[in-house]
């Protein structure tokens, strides 16, 4: 009888425990499912260390391995593939991206009509014009302009100018490929704007835990640099925009032998009066001076000076006499 009552007690005593048990793995389950998916976990009585090595990871943007290294420890497992396959496909669907420039030297009949009909065709093709120089060269006008035109329409522009040409003296054409640099910049500052919401995330919950004052600067002053790097990507980005939203079209326009004047230009007397007259009223300003400065100088000076000379020579002959007036008396 006293060995049935021990053995029930032992079954009660191992089904409590084996209670216990399930409820402990019922309550761990969730926060370890929370915590893989990358969800913070809830608040305990210590909190956890500041992830010093993904702030760390953020400050080197100059090289894409690294900054991608920085974001994977920042996302979690299933962003990864995403940021990843992003990244892929942005690299795919990027167009390649040539920057063309031309270089014309035309011949023209009348060059200042040439400039201006080139300026109202940059105009006409959805362009502007970038620069305008002109130079005045042996009585003649040569023009030098920067036409910036859209890249559809870069060969029409070519052949209307050389269609106001006489003759074509120099033609060259570049073309430029900045695909890979944009397409870097641009990986660069996908993998930094992801860095900088991790940052921002990160200061937020440093903010609401209440941590240290040094900690939470620190990740304020890496949320700044990264910022400031941001946003010169995005400044080097908009200029290669530019660069291939326009192609540039430098044309020099030189006139034809005939258009040179026969003879110099003729006898102009009005001219030479007028440089005679301007000539006579400069000589007469300086007699003017001259007469000014030897009154208040040399005037007196040459005073002093006849003053000093007529006493020396005074006493010069007082000298005399009485060296002769003394010969006698010896």
């Amino acid at each position: 009888m006293i060995k049935g009552r021990c053995a029930w007690v032992v079954v009660g005593i191992a089904v409590l425990l084996a209670g216990l048990a399930l409820g402990a793995c019922a309550k761990k389950t969730p926060e370890q499912a929370v915590v893989s998916y990358g969800i913070a976990a809830p608040a305990q009585p210590s909190p956890p260390a500041m992830p010093k090595p993904a702030v760390a990871a953020a400050r080197r943007e100059g090289s894409a391995p690294a900054s991608a290294a920085a974001t994977a420890s920042l996302t979690p497992a299933g962003g990864r593939g995403a940021v990843a396959a992003g990244g892929q496909a942005g690299r795919a669907e990027v167009a390649r991206r040539l920057v063309r420039t031309v270089d014309l030297e035309l011949t023209v009949r009348h060059t200042t009509e040439a400039a201006q009909e080139l300026e109202r065709l940059a105009g006409r093709l959805g362009g502007y014009v970038a620069n305008v120089d002109g130079q005045r060269q042996e009585e003649l006008m040569r023009w030098s302009l920067s036409l910036r035109v859209p890249p559809e329409r870069l060969d029409e522009a070519l052949a209307a100018a050389k269609a106001m040409a006489v003759r074509v003296d120099r033609e060259q054409q570049k073309v430029e490929d900045v695909t890979d640099q944009y397409v870097d910049l641009d990986a660069r500052l996908r993998t930094l704007t992801a860095t900088e919401a991790e940052l921002r995330g990160l200061l937020a919950e440093s903010r609401q835990r209440q941590r240290k004052v040094e900690d939470i600067m620190a990740v304020y002053t890496e949320l700044t640099e990264i910022r400031s790097q941001i946003e010169r990507i995005q400044g080097q980005l908009l200029a290669l925009q530019k660069l291939v939203a326009f192609s540039t079209l430098n044309i020099g326009l030189n006139p034809v032998a005939s258009a040179r004047p026969l003879v110099a230009e003729g006898w102009q007397p009005g001219d030479t009066a007028r440089g005679s007259a301007r000539t006579l009223i400069g000589i007469l300003y300086a007699l003017g001076d001259f007469v000014i400065f030897a009154i208040i100088v040399l005037l007196p000076v040459g005073i002093i000076l006849v003053l000093v000379v007529w006493l020396i020579r005074r006493l010069w002959r007082r000298l005399r006499r009485g060296s002769r007036a003394a010969k006698p008396a010896v």
